[in-house]
């Protein structure tokens, strides 16, 4: 996926994502509507991933990436709906490949969440700057 370019951020432009045989828009949120999506995004996969139990043990492990494997496709078609909700999700569910609405998904994942970049330069920054024992 390429990066958008400061004119498409600057001018708002919609993602570009290819879903089944269609091309869709798929507009940005604004702040306040931005925000309320990440909370419904964390509140929808927390539970998928509490499921994965990271503990070395056989039969935990195989039951939590099964519950994971499982729910977490059908949980990331329902962000992106609910990121988009004009998309006609019928058709895209009988057309689109899961490959496709793990793109689109991702495509929203860096527009809602554009300040990672500078998030890690200044947990870097931060580290530097700690007194050192």
């Amino acid at each position: 996926m390429k990066p958008r370019t400061e004119d498409e951020i600057l001018a708002r432009t919609p993602l570009k994502v290819k879903l089944g045989e269609k091309e869709y828009d798929v507009p940005l949120l604004a702040v306040m509507a931005q925000r309320e999506w990440r909370k419904k995004l964390f509140a929808e996969l927390a539970p998928i991933l509490a499921s994965f139990n990271f503990q070395v043990n056989g039969a935990s492990m195989v039951q939590g990436l099964t519950a994971s494997l499982l729910n977490f496709p059908d949980k990331l078609a329902e962000m992106v709906f609910a990121y988009a909700p004009d998309l006609p999700k019928d058709e895209i569910l009988a057309q689109a490949t899961e490959e496709q609405i793990a793109h689109a998904f991702s495509a929203i994942m860096a527009v809602a969440f554009p300040f990672l970049p500078q998030l890690g330069m200044m947990t870097q920054i931060l580290k530097t700057a700690a007194p050192q024992p």
